[in-house]
C-alpha cells in the first residue's frame, strides 16, 4: 500500500469535492493522554485538544444550545427533589434515573450534532488539518479509511455518541450489557446507595462543549463502577512490554516460521485464584513451540475477566508463570492485558503486532487447547466476530495441529469499538 493514496473524484469535467486520503497508520502506539477516554472516544479527545475545534464548536449557536440543553436538563432532574435534605433520600433513585435519562444523547441530537460537525469541518481548514490527519493516523477509525474525511468524522461522532449512551444505560440505568456475567455494574444502580453514587457523578459534569456533560457522566460512571479495565497498564510500551520491545530491533524475522506465538488466556471462575489450569496448559504448549524455534516471541492475551471484578489479569499472570515456572526471559514475552473474549484475543494481538512494527505480512501462531482451537476455526467464531467487531480479525486461518492455528492479521483490527467500553 502506498504511503498515501490521493483520490480525486470527477463529475463530468468539473472537480467534485471533497478530496480524501487513505493514509497508512504509523507502526507505533498511539500516545494516550487519558487512556480511558482516548481509547473509547478518541475523536472527542482530539476535539478537546484542538483549540481551533474548541473555538469553532463554541461559536456554533446550535451546538452551544444543545450543550446548554443537556446541562440544564440534568440540573433540572437533580432539582426534582423539592423536599428537606433529610427526606430527599426517598427520591434519590428517581433523581438519579432522571439525571441519566437527561444525559442520554437522543437520535435527533446525534443527527443535529453530526451535521454541524461536518459543516464546521468544511469551513475550518485548521480543523481539517489537525482533526482529520490525527484521526487517520491513529488507526482507531480504520473501518472508515476509504471514506472522505468529512464522512469519517461523521461516523466517528455517531460511534462515540452511541458508546456514551451505552455506558449511561448500562452503568447508570442497569440495562444489561451484552455479557452480563462479566461486564455488569459493580453495584445495584437502583439501590439508595447506588443511586447516590450515580447522582454524585452526574452532579460533577462540566458546562462547556456540547458533548461534555454526557461524556463526563459516562466516564464518571465507569470510574465509580471500578470499570477502568481498558486503561490499566497503559502505556504498555513503557511498562509490561518494555523489555520485549527493546529486543525487537535485533530479531531476524526470516529465521522464524511465525512472528509471535499468541496464547489466549482462560480465566478461573473461583475468586482468589490467580491462574486457571487451562491457562497453565496453554502456556506449556506455547513453550514447546517457542523452544522448537517456531517464533521469537510469546504474546499472552487476556484481561481482568473471570470472575467479574477479579484482581488478577490473565496476561500478567501467564507472563509471571512463563518466567517463574518455565524460565522464559521477560524480553521474549509480550503481554496484551485487555482482551475479554476470544475474538478480542486475536484482535488485540493483531493490534500489538502492527503497532510494534512486527512483520504484518508474515503469519502468527495461535496456541491453545483443542476445544478453543476448534472454536476459533469454526464458522461461529466468524459470525461472532462480525457481530461484535464488524469484521474478522484475520485474513486467513490455517490448521497446523490439534492445538495450533496460524493466521495472517487483518488491518481492520485497529478499529476502536466504543460499544465495548471495557476493551474498546
Amino acid at each position: 500500500m502506498n504511503r498515501m493514496l490521493r483520490v480525486i473524484v470527477f463529475a463530468g469535467s468539473a472537480l467534485a469535492l471533497p478530496v480524501f486520503f487513505v493514509a497508512q497508520v504509523p507502526h507505533a502506539p498511539v500516545v494516550l493522554q487519558s487512556p480511558m477516554q482516548d481509547k473509547n472516544f478518541y475523536v472527542l479527545s482530539l476535539i478537546e485538544r484542538t483549540p481551533a475545534a474548541v473555538e469553532a464548536l463554541a461559536r456554533d449557536p446550535e451546538l452551544t444550545a444543545l450543550g446548554e440543553t443537556k446541562w440544564e436538563a440534568t440540573e433540572q432532574a437533580a432539582g426534582n427533589c423539592n423536599k428537606p435534605k433529610a427526606d430527599c433520600i426517598v427520591d434519590i433513585s428517581h433523581m438519579a434515573a432522571a439525571e441519566i435519562d437527561a444525559a442520554l444523547l437522543t437520535p435527533a441530537e446525534i443527527d443535529i450534532a453530526g451535521k454541524h460537525l461536518q459543516q464546521i469541518y468544511k469551513e475550518r481548514p485548521a480543523v481539517r488539518a489537525l482533526l482529520a490527519g490525527a484521526m487517520r493516523r491513529s488507526g482507531f477509525f480504520e473501518l472508515y479509511r476509504h471514506d472522505t474525511d468529512e464522512a469519517l468524522l461523521a461516523h466517528a461522532w455517531v460511534d462515540a455518541a452511541h458508546g456514551i449512551d451505552q455506558i449511561l444505560q448500562t452503568y447508570g440505568m442497569g440495562v444489561a450489557p451484552r455479557y452480563p456475567k462479566i461486564d455488569s455494574p459493580s453495584f445495584n444502580v437502583n439501590s439508595p446507595a447506588g443511586s447516590q453514587l450515580i447522582h454524585s457523578v452526574a452532579a460533577q459534569k462540566p458546562r462547556c462543549l456540547f458533548f461534555e456533560p454526557s461524556l463526563y457522566i459516562a466516564l464518571g460512571l465507569l470510574e465509580v463502577n471500578h470499570r477502568d479495565e481498558a486503561g490499566r497498564f497503559e502505556p504498555l510500551e513503557t511498562g509490561v512490554n518494555a523489555a520485549a520491545l527493546r529486543r525487537l530491533a535485533g530479531i531476524k524475522w526470516n529465521d522464524y516460521r511465525y512472528t509471535v506465538i499468541v496464547v489466549p488466556g482462560e480465566g478461573p471462575e473461583e475468586p482468589g485464584v490467580n491462574l486457571s489450569h487451562g491457562s497453565r496448559t496453554r502456556i506449556a504448549l506455547a513453550v514447546k513451540d517457542f523452544q522448537a524455534g517456531l517464533a521469537p516471541l510469546i504474546l499472552v492475551s487476556g484481561g481482568f475477566v473471570h470472575p467479574s471484578q477479579t484482581k488478577f489479569c490473565e496476561a500478567i499472570e501467564m507472563k509471571k508463570a512463563l518466567i517463574r515456572d518455565f524460565g522464559i526471559p521477560a524480553n521474549v514475552i509480550l503481554a496484551e492485558p485487555h482482551a475479554r473474549h476470544t475474538t478480542t484475543n486475536l484482535r488485540n494481538a493483531t493490534r500489538l503486532i502492527y503497532r510494534y512494527g512486527i512483520p504484518f505480512d508474515k503469519p502468527a501462531l495461535i496456541v491453545t487447547d483443542t476445544d478453543q482451537s476448534a472454536s476459533i476455526e469454526s464458522t461461529n467464531f466468524v459470525d461472532q466476530s462480525k457481530t461484535n467487531l464488524g469484521y474478522v480479525p484475520y485474513k486467513s486461518l490455517t490448521r497446523i495441529s490439534p492445538t495450533d492455528l496460524s493466521f495472517l492479521p487483518e488491518i481492520d483490527s485497529l478499529q476502536a469499538n466504543a460499544r465495548d467500553p471495557l476493551d474498546p
